[in-house]
């Protein structure tokens, strides 16, 4: 269900069209889910992360600034993706992937 998108510019979430805004696009997966209303919407993989022997991605729509972080449970070939409903876990999780991917965001000093 992860898969790179070889040799092909992918949307950047910025600017939401093919570009040369300096974003590593070879580098990004681009999945596609099944939305409840019987959609289908693409999301960025921003990371993924093992917490507690657990796994655990953060997702953002294509074209959008924000992102969530779910659950996510492999089993065999399926992927299964879940809220966290415990709030103190989510903020240990959330902590990690804003440490990860934030690291080395530094204000630039005008």
């Amino acid at each position: 269900m992860f898969s790179d998108k070889d040799d092909e510019l992918t949307p950047c979430p910025d600017c939401g069209e093919d570009c040369d805004c300096g974003h590593d696009h070879d580098d990004e997966n681009i999945i596609t889910l099944d939305m409840e209303d019987g959609t289908q919407q693409d999301f960025l993989i921003l990371g993924v992360i093992e917490y507690e022997g657990e796994q655990y991605v953060a997702l953002a729509e294509v074209g959008s600034n924000e992102y969530d972080i779910l659950h996510m449970d492999v089993q065999d070939e399926t992927v299964e993706l879940n809220v966290i409903d415990d709030d103190l876990l989510f903020n240990e999780v959330a902590n990690i992937f804003e440490e990860q991917l934030f690291e080395g965001d530094t204000e630039e000093d005008e």
